[in-house]
């Protein structure tokens, strides 16, 4: 019972920053299953990839009402990204018996995006990069695209983080493009990326669907109620707040606290 709790509680925790930031799901989702739950890392990463799919068809949706994003950047960016999250998923579930590689390396791999996507969080919470104001308007060629897609993908399909992250960081560091347009089409390609990536898992078992549903019981209302208060908030302290909470989970996973 207390599980269940703890689970839903998480679950409307990381929404609600889903739903303000369009970052963070991931980073927080699969530290706390590995840490808080002492899920198997590979069960773990299977876990958050299938709640994360569901909720970014969901954010996905919602973001293409609202920003009327083309699907031509999302789909280049799918060019690199999928066939990188298919590579990287397999070689990671062809080691599921290498109990040193599952228990040593795939903590290492999470700590390290995770300290990582945290840097990125708080570089752009306080400007060090990103867009300036008055840099006029860079879009990213289709090759930069699938580049760009292909980083990601590759951590997504090894880890379940970094898609959003990592792809948003190289975006602003390289290119100028309008804040609203960038969200939107990250969550769009953000939610592709994950579904085919967690179909990896699926197909291979590695996936706690009574943990998905109460993840899900619990984020979807989350997310809403972040979407809703996006123009209440500070997003700036909020931003703060996840770069700080994304480096301690790292921090804690390169110290040995994964599912030991």
């Amino acid at each position: 019972m207390t599980d269940s709790v703890l689970m839903v509680g998480a679950g409307l925790a990381i929404g609600f920053l889903i739903g303000l930031t369009g970052m963070g799901g991931g980073a927080l989702m699969t530290p706390f299953l590995l840490a808080v739950m002492k899920f198997d890392p590979v069960l773990a990463v299977g876990t958050d990839l299938a709640f994360a799919a569901i909720t970014k068809i969901i954010g996905g949706l919602g973001h293409h009402h609202e920003s009327k994003i083309s699907l031509k950047p999302v789909l280049w960016m799918a060019v690199g990204s999928i066939p990188a999250s298919i590579l990287g998923s397999q070689f990671i579930l062809r080691q599921t018996d290498n109990r040193h590689l599952i228990d040593e390396f795939l903590p290492n791999l999470l700590g390290w995006t995770l300290v990582l996507v945290s840097i990125i969080i708080i570089a752009r919470t306080f400007r060090f990069f990103g867009p300036k104001k008055e840099r006029e308007v860079r879009y990213p060629s289709p090759w930069a695209l699938v580049g760009i897609g292909a980083i990601g993908g590759v951590l997504v399909g090894m880890t379940s983080i970094g898609g959003g992250t990592v792809i948003m960081a190289l975006l602003l560091l390289f290119f100028s493009i309008p804040l609203n347009y960038m969200v939107g089409l990250d969550v769009m390609h953000g939610a592709l990326l994950a579904i085919i990536s967690a179909f990896s898992y699926i197909f291979a078992g590695q996936t706690d669907w009574a943990s998905v549903g109460l993840l899900l019981i619990g984020s979807l209302p989350g997310v809403w109620l972040g979407a809703k208060a996006v123009h209440r908030l500070n997003l700036l302290l909020v931003r703060g707040v996840l770069g700080l909470l994304v480096l301690g989970a790292g921090i804690q996973l390169l110290l040995g606290g994964g599912g030991h």
